[in-house]
């Protein structure tokens, strides 16, 4: 593959503008008290509630399935690569594939240009923000072994809440910036990420997704700080701690990225990495729900429909 520069000519991004009441949230959900606002969120829709709880009652269950997700409430990650849909993994690998023989293209069409390390490559499969549930990226996020690993994780039937595609690369020279620094990611108080490699990860030289397991990143979950630097995480945390997901390529795994402290995209050689990844909260959102991020494209069950508020 090869890689582009992506800051060249470019005008600098425009900040957005955040209310202040969602700043407060912010810093509240960053904070146990938001498992108080959480909880009283909660106990306004228990009626919505006791209707997701029994849509994934409905779901298919395996004995395999239910030990994933006991590893996920306990350490906060599992690795699923043997036990998600490998066709649908191939399908996703597949159309990102061809994106990346178009990344010259794609680049110029990219909505966030903040982070220089990597490029976002499904901006052009967006209509009005929003993708078809029939999209490859869609079907693999809402397969059954997903939504019930971590539904049973959550005890409540999760909604979907992205999909994105990054091709990662190098960048010489620059500081460490963003997600290449650790961090806690504070959508919710409960969100899995479901990543699955599009490329071989070999080695610490890929910029391999790095984490900390739920035990060890407890000390940084009442933390302001939004991003911490090395120094920081290992003044508090054995470095013997550290996960790197060094996996081949269609490697899929779960993480709770709101309780496990993680980074990556560190390429430290030529090449690239390219990752697939589906983000799931627990509803109801603590923050106001965003505009619609799917659009109903063909059947839908209601399990689908709920798991993407449709």
């Amino acid at each position: 593959m090869t890689t582009i520069n992506t800051t060249a000519d470019r005008p600098a991004p425009k900040k957005a503008k955040i209310s202040q009441f969602r700043r407060l949230l912010w810093h509240v959900n960053r904070t146990d008290l938001g498992w108080v606002l959480k909880a009283a969120l909660t106990s306004l829709q228990l009626p919505a509630r006791a209707k997701r709880v029994a849509l994934l009652k409905q779901l298919p269950t395996k004995p395999e399935w239910a030990q994933a997700s006991r590893k996920l409430d306990e350490d906060g990650y599992v690795d699923v690569s043997a036990l998600v849909d490998r066709n649908l993994a191939e399908a996703v690998a597949s159309f990102a594939d061809g994106k990346v023989n178009r990344l010259n293209e794609l680049v110029g069409q990219q909505k966030e240009r903040h982070k220089s390390f990597w490029v976002s490559l499904l901006d052009e499969d967006l209509v009005n923000g929003a993708f078809a549930t029939d999209h490859p990226f869609v079907r693999n996020a809402l397969q059954p072994a997903a939504l019930r690993i971590i539904g049973d994780f959550m005890h409540d039937l999760p909604q979907l809440s992205d999909v994105v595609l990054t091709l990662s690369q190098p960048s010489p020279n620059q500081a460490l910036s963003f997600s290449q620094l650790w961090h806690l990611d504070h959508d919710d108080k409960r969100v899995c990420k479901l990543f699955i490699y599009l490329t071989d990860v070999r080695d610490t030289a890929d910029g391999p997704f790095t984490f900390i397991p739920a035990g060890p990143s407890k000390p940084f979950r009442n933390t302001l700080k939004s991003h911490v630097s090395d120094d920081m995480v290992f003044s508090r945390v054995d470095r013997s701690a550290v996960k790197e997901m060094v996996a081949p390529r269609l490697s899929s795994f779960i993480v709770n990225t709101a309780r496990c402290l993680h980074m990556g995209s560190r390429i430290h050689s030529d090449r690239t990495r390219l990752l697939y990844t589906a983000t799931y909260i627990q509803p109801p959102r603590i923050f106001p729900e965003p505009p619609a991020r799917f659009r109903a494209v063909g059947s839908l069950n209601e399990i689908e429909r709920t798991a993407m508020r449709l």
